[in-house]
């Protein structure tokens, strides 16, 4: 029996049309099944997939079929019954309702909206998406949260699918899976693996390698009040050479969690989460981050530092040259679009060769945080 349409139906983001001798195929991804469309109805599923409200596609079955109202109604209403009997489109929901919830977010130049369910599961991601979380926005990818068999599936656009077993695994995957979207969509010269905070106007860059103290500082100059870049990748625009925030919730590692505990009593309140790579990490409270920058924000970088932490080491900022930083530097860059070739290589030079270059050498947090501080003065 065809199901009455009483709200918005959109098609579900793994299902995709194609055209074959002059017919339409929908390919349902998920059951690897084919389902066969007439005219009439591979043009309303193209309606569907460009967002069409229900009202404009009847009216557009009239003036493209010449049926009549009552016709082209009757038409819309069993095709979208029978699609939905099928399992082929889900329906519109508000960001709150029934057993689903929406999240919208802003990533570089792309927008994310995420569709979670059950609609307590998307309390699993707030706190790390909370800084890029924004207001509806038009030509938003779609994302699907949601339980698959014994574990969660996170289906993207392209009919690419990322799953995981257990809970506490699913915000760091969704994070990874976010940002190589925006990164692959993005034109912009290289992503660099950093920290970066506002520091007077400009961005104080903190590269490094994993272990190297790039969140702990990026949490304790936020806590002070410095709006946030990114804790753990930072984009430089082609041109001119300006740094672009990522501005997810700080991932704090258990390292973290011991040097913070006297700033931030809760943060062993905060839920543990899983990393692919298996260490065991929190996101720092979304009221810690309302000095986050908005990911569309650019700005030219002032200071490159990169942190050295090591146990019992004395604070110590030591310049170093620019052409050492440039070879760290390039050691923690990843290319984006083409490899990174020597036009590239020479706007990186002429970018940093204006740019006072340091290592950072600590172990007390307090006193690496004012230390950059006085960069600004």
């Amino acid at each position: 029996m065809q199901q009455q349409i009483t709200v918005q139906p959109s098609p579900r983001p793994d299902i995709t049309l194609h055209f074959l001798d002059e017919a339409g195929v929908l390919f349902d991804a998920s059951q690897r099944r084919l389902f066969r469309l007439n005219t009439t109805a591979a043009y309303i599923w193209c309606c569907l997939e460009d967002g069409q409200p229900l009202n404009r596609i009847q009216q557009g079955l009239q003036g493209t079929f010449g049926f009549t109202a009552a016709v082209a109604a009757s038409h819309l209403e069993g095709i979208l019954g029978d699609w939905c009997a099928l399992g082929l489109l889900r329906r519109d929901v508000s960001d709150h309702q029934g057993d689903a919830r929406r999240l919208h977010v802003q990533l570089l130049d792309t927008a994310f909206t995420l569709n979670v369910r059950p609609a307590d599961l998307a309390e699993d991601l707030v706190g790390l998406l909370q800084p890029l979380m924004v207001s509806r926005v038009a030509n938003a990818r779609a994302i699907t949260i949601e339980p698959d068999g014994g574990g969660f599936a996170i289906r993207m656009p392209g009919n690419a699918v990322e799953r995981c077993r257990q809970r506490e695994q699913l915000a760091p995957l969704v994070k990874i899976c976010l940002a190589c979207q925006a990164l692959q969509e993005s034109r912009d010269l290289c992503s660099l693996h950093a920290a970066g905070v506002a520091l007077g106007g400009r961005c104080l860059l903190l590269p490094g390698p994993s272990g190297a103290g790039k969140s702990t500082l990026a949490a304790a100059l936020a806590l002070d009040g410095l709006p946030l870049l990114g804790d753990d990748t930072i984009v430089l625009a082609q041109d001119p050479v300006l740094a672009r925030p990522l501005p997810f919730s700080i991932c704090l590692k258990p390292g973290a969690w011991r040097l913070l505990r006297h700033r931030l009593p809760g943060l062993s309140l905060q839920p543990t989460y899983t990393r692919p790579d298996g260490k065991r990490v929190r996101y720092l409270a979304p009221s810690c981050n309302d000095g986050a920058i908005h990911t569309g924000t650019s700005m030219p970088v002032g200071w490159i530092v990169f942190p050295c932490r090591a146990e019992a080491a004395p604070t110590e900022l030591v310049p170093i040259s620019r052409v050492e930083a440039l070879d760290r530097l390039l050691g923690e860059c990843c290319p984006l679009g083409d490899a990174l070739d020597a036009a590239s290589v020479a706007r990186l030079v002429g970018w940093i060769s204006e740019i006072p270059c340091f290592e950072l050498r600590f172990s007390a947090l307090a006193p690496a945080a004012e230390r950059l501080r006085r960069l600004a003065s």
